[in-house]
């Protein structure tokens, strides 16, 4: 029984006695815990790349993108109908063709003939005038004659009249010369007649002879026109035609592109326009085409000349047509090539070139102060030129940041990279 109080000290006693040995060691390492003095921390320093600012006088390129067409293009139609005879050496699509240079030629045989009946009927409506000139020739003869005898009927006349009042004529005899010198009187008559008559005819057969001659004109001219040749030099397109092949008057056989005057067809917004107009109007004003062709570059220089007659109210802005300088029938540039026109914008004075991204909400622009931290300053942006923003304001030698970075803000400690 002795060994059951023993028993029941162990059992109550030790646990109490390993409570009190850790309490006593954790009071002893709370006591003898090291103390740490907080450190306050230190402000960031941001590394910024700057430019300074320094106002001039810009004129930036106006850009914009059209494609070429011709400033002429007809479309080749005969004028008289026929076979086909004959085809020019470049008569085919993308030929290039000289002005006056054959294209095609229709059978000139019936043509020719109509030339030759013509000249035919001049000829002898001219050989008919001259036989009426010939009869009013004669009768005006005729007529001289005539009246040197009515002379000479009016004398004896006068002769016998004076003899029968004297008495020593007779009467007879004066009627007689009255009959004689009326019937000379009636010649003489009927010869102006006839002459006015002859007269009349001859005019008829001149406009006889006149509607010859145009009918000759017109035979002529669709003679000639049997042969279709290029009005200028320029390019072929959309050819259709063979020897042997019947065409009408009035049938398309190609459409001929003017060499000489390419222009650039582009489009300009209502801004555009209107700032090209506040600095000295379109025309006349220069530009420069650029056709890209692989890695192929080709400049023009160009000027505007005219705009379309139309305004579309649906895209808003003009189209405007730019003449090319310097093309022909060796340019290598076509119509429908796509291009892109540079025309000198208007003059922008003491404006800075501030990179895309220097500019943040707000158009505020960061520069860096005597203190060397950010300030906030607004700018007034004019215009976009490339990556840069022409922009006003006050920045004329201050430290502008051209480096962005999500915390950028006014306050912030800077500090410029060398």
């Amino acid at each position: 029984m002795a060994g059951a109080p023993k028993r029941r000290f162990w059992l109550i006693g030790l646990p109490i006695l390993i409570v009190v040995v850790a309490g006593a060691f954790a009071g002893y390492l709370h006591a003898t815990r090291p103390i740490l003095n907080p450190a306050v921390p230190e402000e960031r320093e941001w590394t910024v790349e700057i430019m300074v600012g320094a106002a001039v006088d810009r004129q930036p390129m106006l850009t914009a993108f059209g494609e070429i067409v011709a400033g002429r293009e007809v479309d080749l139609r005969p004028l008289v109908a026929g076979p086909v005879v004959e085809v020019g050496a470049n008569f085919h699509n993308g030929g290039i063709v000289r002005q006056r240079e054959l294209l095609i030629a229709i059978d000139p045989f019936d043509y020719q003939a109509a030339v030759d009946e013509a000249n035919a009927e001049i000829a002898e409506a001219e050989a008919r005038l001259d036989e009426i000139q010939a009869d009013i020739d004669a009768q005006q003869a005729m007529l001289a004659t005539d009246r040197e005898q009515l002379a000479l009927r009016e004398k004896e006349l006068q002769r016998r009249k004076t003899l029968l009042d004297k008495g020593s004529g007779s009467k007879k005899s004066h009627d007689d010369a009255v009959i004689a010198r009326n019937e000379e009187r009636q010649r003489v008559l009927s010869a102006h007649r006839d002459i006015e008559m002859l007269s009349a005819r001859a005019e008829q057969q001149a406009a006889t002879i006149l509607r010859s001659r145009v009918q000759l004109r017109r035979a002529e001219r669709d003679l000639e026109e049997t042969k279709l040749i290029a009005p200028f030099d320029g390019f072929l397109a959309d050819t259709d035609i063979a020897i042997g092949k019947r065409v009408g008057t009035g049938d398309r056989v190609a459409r001929l592109y003017d060499a000489g005057g390419l222009e650039a067809r582009f489009h300009l917004s209502d801004t555009q326009f209107s700032r090209l107009l506040a600095s000295g109007g379109i025309d006349g004003r220069p530009a420069q085409v650029t056709w890209r062709v692989g890695d192929r570059e080709t400049a023009y220089d160009a000027v505007l000349r005219r705009s379309e007659g139309r305004i579309e109210a649906s895209s808003g802005g003009i189209e405007f047509y730019a003449e090319i300088a310097g093309t022909g029938p060796d340019t290598l540039l076509r119509p429908g090539a796509f291009v892109e026109i540079q025309i000198p914008d208007r003059r922008y004075h003491d404006v800075y070139l501030i990179p895309e991204y220097a500019i943040h909400p707000g158009s505020t622009i960061y520069v860096v102060g005597d203190d060397d931290r950010l300030i906030g300053e607004h700018g007034e942006i004019q215009l976009r030129d490339g990556d840069r923003y022409l922009v006003q304001g006050d920045f004329e030698g201050r430290r502008i940041v051209v480096t962005d970075f999500a915390e950028i803000g006014p306050g912030l400690l800077v500090k410029v990279a060398r």
